[in-house]
């Protein structure tokens, strides 16, 4: 475990995944980050690649061939090397080797950099391309919040959109693949106070609309999300559970119609050979007074 630290923030980061394992606020100790507790979801922040979702059967087709591929990718699953590592940053990278090559046939890099900056947390992620031809991927942030955040017990919780919009709605099916059927928006100008009862049905998935900025908020307490190339988000708990996944993502699980090339699902990034591009998500908690 590699932990980052400064006055105001103590983070701790797996090199199994990449995946973030506590976020803590110094001035009072409490943890902000989903404990990650196997009996409702073994995740914490897992990183979403070489696909965000579930895949028809199990597979993607890359170029007309089928590579087992299980949900979500393999990023979360497998083991980064850390490349560089201080006291308020580390950097992490991914390389192909057999386990990557028999699922997704491309030479890549994948690069993971956690920053401390005073009480912001910054997660910068970077896709290349080492191969020769066009790589088709998708790439998520997946972090679970503590719900209630800490101070908040007893407390309504929100999801605030700085746009004020509100965006159309999508939700899985029964196969986990998404549902084409846009859904009127549970957000009211830009604001949602959020309920078990929103995820009886499952993830809520917003393909476009909802902006680059995030708060999830309940009582004075906060946790602020800004990101960058990253146009669709979803929400996510199992109903009931002490946790809420606020999660902004390039791609998703296909529509039925779609099948399962990689390069036809929503959202896919088709990256040139020798190109890079990358992904970022910033993260302010603020605790009650």
């Amino acid at each position: 475990m590699h932990v980052l630290e400064n006055g105001f923030l103590r983070v701790e980061v797996a090199e199994k995944g990449a995946e973030l394992q506590s976020v803590r606020t110094r001035a009072d100790s409490q943890e902000w980050l989903w404990n990650g507790d196997p009996a409702w979801w073994a995740g914490r922040s897992p990183l979403l690649f070489p696909v965000v979702g579930q895949n028809p059967h199990g597979e993607v087709t890359i170029g007309g061939i089928s590579y087992p591929m299980p949900a979500h990718g393999f990023a979360r699953n497998s083991t980064f090397r850390v490349v560089d590592a201080g006291t308020s940053l580390i950097r992490l990278e991914l390389l192909p080797d057999e386990t990557t090559l028999a699922s997704f046939p491309f030479r890549f890099r994948l690069g993971v950099t956690y920053r401390i900056d005073a009480d912001r947390l910054s997660c910068r992620v970077s896709v290349e391309n080492s191969g020769t031809s066009d790589m088709p991927f998708q790439f998520g942030f997946h972090p679970g919040f503590r719900w209630p955040l800490p101070g908040a017990g007893g407390e309504a919780h929100h999801v605030r959109l700085a746009n004020g919009g509100s965006p159309q709605m999508l939700r899985h099916d029964v196969a986990g693949l998404i549902d084409e059927k846009l859904l009127a928006s549970p957000f009211e100008e830009g604001m949602l106070a959020v309920t078990p009862a929103h995820f009886e049905a499952g993830a809520m998935v917003f393909p476009e609309g909802a902006g680059t900025e995030i708060t999830f908020v309940g009582g004075m307490s906060r946790v602020e999300m800004s990101t960058s190339n990253l146009p669709a988000f979803a929400l996510w708990q199992k109903p009931g559970a002490p946790f809420l996944c606020v999660e902004p993502w390039c791609g998703m699980a296909p529509f039925l119609s779609q099948g399962a090339a990689l390069e036809n699902r929503s959202g896919s990034v088709m990256l040139a050979p020798n190109a890079r591009t990358i992904f970022g998500m910033n993260l302010r908690f603020v605790a009650s007074a």
